[in-house]
């Protein structure tokens, strides 16, 4: 018996190998073909994006082995979302900015996985609003909640009048909340107040109330 042993193969050694036998009656002479697989590798993938909602996108992800490797797209570990190197959105809207996670394979070995970040840009929305009841003497807190990308930055407005917190109230922000607090609530503060969200691709606003409920008898009356 004849071995033939290859160190560090590698795709140039594929191809028929011949082993021949000379015995003093006869000689043999045999056939093989060496087959060299390379697991998948993505030797190529789109770089992190920020694109505005509405934008069209392009995701791309080239990868080698042999065989050739299958690739296919998801987001979020979610359903597969297509299969080949690249992944069109047409429009891409807010609810698919994410992680999105290219895998090639060839079941040569593990895939091999590369991830792509979608970060999409749109306006202000204040998806809530909270008025205030308030007894005059006590603290009226009025609240503005608003999703947007980027951040968005908060103003708040007595009639036309922006406030700010040298007028008697307080303005806090918390990451996407607005809160306007009154200390103290006299007479003169009841009414409406507006609170505006703002980024530099919008802005929404929204009314909310400072009020005191009086009941007589059966009648309520908001001041």
């Amino acid at each position: 018996m004849t071995n033939l042993r290859i160190q560090k193969v590698d795709v140039f050694d594929e191809g028929p190998y011949t082993c021949s036998i000379q015995t003093k009656q006869q000689s043999k002479t045999s056939q093989v073909y060496l087959i060299v697989q390379v697991p998948a590798n993505i030797y190529r993938v789109s770089e992190d994006i920020n694109v505005n909602e509405g934008s069209n996108v392009t995701l791309s992800c080239l990868a080698n082995g042999r065989p050739d490797p299958s690739i296919t797209w998801r987001v979020d570990f979610n359903k597969t979302l297509e299969v080949g190197e690249y992944l069109e959105i047409s429009g891409i809207m807010r609810t698919q900015a994410g992680r999105y996670e290219c895998k090639a394979s060839n079941d040569v070995a593990a895939p091999d996985v590369k991830y792509v970040n979608v970060i999409v840009n749109y306006p202000p929305f204040i998806k809530g609003a909270k008025s205030s009841e308030t007894q005059v003497g006590r603290m009226g807190v009025l609240q503005c909640d608003a999703t947007a990308v980027p951040k968005p930055e908060f103003e708040w407005y007595r009639d036309d009048k922006r406030l700010s917190n040298m007028q008697g109230v307080s303005i806090q922000i918390i990451g996407t909340r607005t809160l306007l607090l009154v200390a103290n609530v006299t007479e003169e503060d009841y009414g409406n107040y507006t609170c505006m969200a703002t980024n530099r691709l919008g802005t929404h606003n929204a009314s909310v109330f400072l009020y005191s409920e009086i009941v007589f008898g059966n009648i309520r009356y908001l001041l």
